[in-house]
């Protein structure tokens, strides 16, 4: 099924934008506690990126503890959304849930209005993910209300609404949103961008129209290969399978699957 292959995508992008989020903007002078928990968070960083989630969700725990012994809400908001998000990486999407509702139900803590936005495209993420459009797109809006002027997701809210209109299959909205993505992401974030840009080719599929996906997920295998994201790099080729095989060129296609095939077989289970 190629819409919980996007959506997968889209998850790990998420992932990777609030990981690159995680070093806190700490006061020039910092205690003892917030020193511990940035360490905590960092090692937690370098975990998840290998793929090694049991001890990024350790990590991230501790992380948790030290700065909510403290109040920081920075680090406080920032461990909650990356235990959600390594919760779904365990397939624990109901434990993901909780741990964003921490974040959007608080009312003594008030917290960055960025990571508001973030947590509601990733509750978004896991209603659609769920099979649940109306809801998804629900959080789609939510997040856009929180995302204010200093927020820097709103290429990662045009994927996700891209993402809920092909899962509508929705063509024209489906394009529209991937082409935004495409825009607001292009300059901004290398690995949204390859993420839009397959989402764009996913549009293009849903409109027949197979020879224009092609240039789209070349683009995004060359950024993928360049960042060295290998699930990403068998998700372009996979897409590139697929339309070959709709323009008929079955050898092609076939070498396209292989290519995936043999990516596949090298990620960490």
């Amino acid at each position: 099924m190629m819409i919980p292959f996007f959506a997968r995508c889209l998850s790990f992008l998420l992932a990777l934008l609030l990981l690159s989020a995680c070093s806190h903007e700490a006061p020039a002078v910092r205690s003892v506690r917030q020193e511990q928990a940035i360490d905590f968070n960092q090692r937690a960083q370098r975990a998840f990126l290998r793929g090694e989630y049991q001890g990024a969700l350790g990590l991230y725990e501790n992380a948790l503890r030290l700065d909510a012994a403290i109040e920081n809400t920075e680090g406080i908001a920032v461990n909650l959304l990356n235990l959600a998000k390594v919760n779904q990486a365990l397939g624990k999407p109901e434990l993901a849930q909780q741990y964003l509702q921490r974040l959007l139900s608080e009312k003594a803590l008030h917290y960055p209005s960025a990571h508001l936005a973030a947590a509601a495209v990733q509750y978004g993420l896991l209603r659609l993910q769920a099979g649940d459009v109306s809801a998804a797109k629900a959080w789609a809006d939510k997040a856009s209300e929180y995302c204010v002027s200093d927020c820097k997701l709103s290429g990662v809210i045009a994927n996700l609404r891209a993402n809920i209109a092909i899962q509508s299959s929705n063509a024209e909205q489906a394009l529209d949103w991937s082409k935004r993505a495409v825009s607001a992401n292009k300059g901004e974030s290398q690995i949204e961008y390859a993420n839009a840009l397959r989402l764009l080719a996913q549009a293009k599929l849903l409109q027949q129209e197979f020879e224009a996906m092609l240039p789209l997920l070349e683009e995004a295998l060359g950024i993928d290969k360049t960042l060295g994201l290998p699930d990403k790099i068998r998700m372009d080729l996979s897409l590139l399978a697929q339309a070959q095989d709709k323009l008929g060129r079955t050898e092609l296609a076939a070498q396209y699957r292989e290519r995936a095939a043999r990516v596949a077989a090298t990620l960490v289970k």
